[in-house]
């Protein structure tokens, strides 16, 4: 995909993520009883990996839509070739020709976007306007429409001429967390009667619209709720924090070289500060990657690990702009050595925690210097 200039790299498994799409498929048909379609979620330009990629997959596997966060992303994915259908789950109201123009459907989410769409397609001239998307807030106070808003919403929607409904959704806010269970259910019970007044309540060309509500923690603990579709990210690309009892592949593995091996004497310690020193004599092999790279500096002093020569080594002092030490003693490892900082070996979720976050941000803060590849 580019040339190879630096040696650290991030790489797409496809095989892994057309293999993961079966396994959600099967969890969905044989745990939940139902096969809903599939909204592949490749916001942030596809979680920091590669977008136009992952969507050339996506359109293979048979998704019936691509979501997208913002105008942007949809239209680099059309400048790429990429068809289908593109949901933008939260447009700018100032973006909406641009939308048009490159056939991307909108999600509205409140009355004043509303307000502003309608606005736009009474004098835009079009006379096949793309279907347009409504998010409702039941309990997660992100963005949506209110409970409240549903009638005036519906009254609004009806006076559209040509306009077409595509999908009625909401967010859930802790699928992930047993603890909110009673709380998920009851967003989804407040969604389906949301549902239920829209039906009535506009008119008949628009009633036919579908429903989503899960995301990939809710296909893995809700299956059975899964509507006419679910959202799926970066569970596709095999990390997934609540895929308990699901078997994702990671597809996505971050790799750095070792580029130089300092012997440090005993009492001495390591890099900027002179930090983590050590009583015995130690190999420290120093790798190109560092927090510019994306590489969390709070693996810093021990709390990150990476996997060289067929062992785990730890992270010694901290992590730089550009270099990262790891403690390589007695391991035989070399200048060269090929040097895992997450994938197959070292789980995404293992390294997230060990850096206070979560793995959606440690792929996606992966920088764009990091050379993308892909396998099959």
């Amino acid at each position: 995909m580019q040339d190879p200039s630096h040696v650290t790299t991030l790489t797409l498994d496809l095989g892994r993520i057309k293999d993961n799409f079966e396994v959600v498929r099967k969890h969905l048909k044989d745990v939940g009883g139902v096969e809903p379609g599939i909204i592949a979620v490749i916001k942030g330009f596809g979680y920091g990996t590669d977008d136009t990629v992952l969507a050339e997959v996506y359109a293979n596997e048979g998704v019936d839509y691509l979501a997208v966060a913002y105008v942007e992303e949809g239209v680099k994915l059309r400048e790429s070739g990429i068809n289908g259908r593109i949901m933008v789950l939260n447009p700018d109201p100032e973006t909406f020709n641009v939308m048009g123009d490159h056939h991307l459907e909108p999600s509205l989410i409140s009355m004043g976007q509303l307000d502003s769409y309608i606005k736009w397609a009474s004098s835009c001239g079009r006379t096949n306007l793309e279907p347009v998307h409504l998010n409702f807030n039941t309990g997660m106070h992100r963005l949506g429409f209110k409970r409240a808003e549903m009638a005036e919403v519906a009254e609004k929607l009806n006076g559209v001429i040509g306009l077409r409904l595509g999908t009625v959704y909401t967010h859930l806010a802790a699928t992930e967390a047993e603890g909110f269970d009673t709380n998920t259910l009851g967003q989804i019970n407040l969604f389906n009667s949301i549902i239920e007044g829209l039906r009535e309540a506009l008119s008949n060309g628009l009633k036919d619209f579908k429903t989503h509500s899960l995301n990939s923690s809710g296909v893995v603990r809700f299956p059975s709720h899964g509507m006419d579709y679910v959202r799926v990210g970066l569970s596709l690309l095999g990390s997934e924090l609540s895929s308990a009892g699901v078997a994702l592949k990671p597809a996505v593995y971050f790799k750095t070289v070792v580029t130089q091996i300092q012997n440090v004497p005993a009492g001495n310690g390591v890099g900027y500060g002179y930090a983590d020193p050590a009583t015995h004599e130690r190999e420290i092999a120093w790798l190109p990657v560092g927090y510019a790279d994306g590489y969390p500096r709070n693996l810093s002093d021990g709390r990150g690990k990476v996997w060289v020569n067929g062992r785990s080594a730890v992270v010694v002092g901290r992590v730089c702009m550009d270099l990262t030490a790891v403690d390589v003693t007695g391991m035989g490892v070399q200048v060269g050595d090929e040097v895992e900082l997450f994938g197959d070996n070292i789980a995404i979720e293992d390294v997230s925690k060990a850096a206070g976050t979560i793995a959606y941000e440690l792929i996606a803060r992966v920088h764009q210097r990091v050379i993308r590849l892909t396998v099959n």
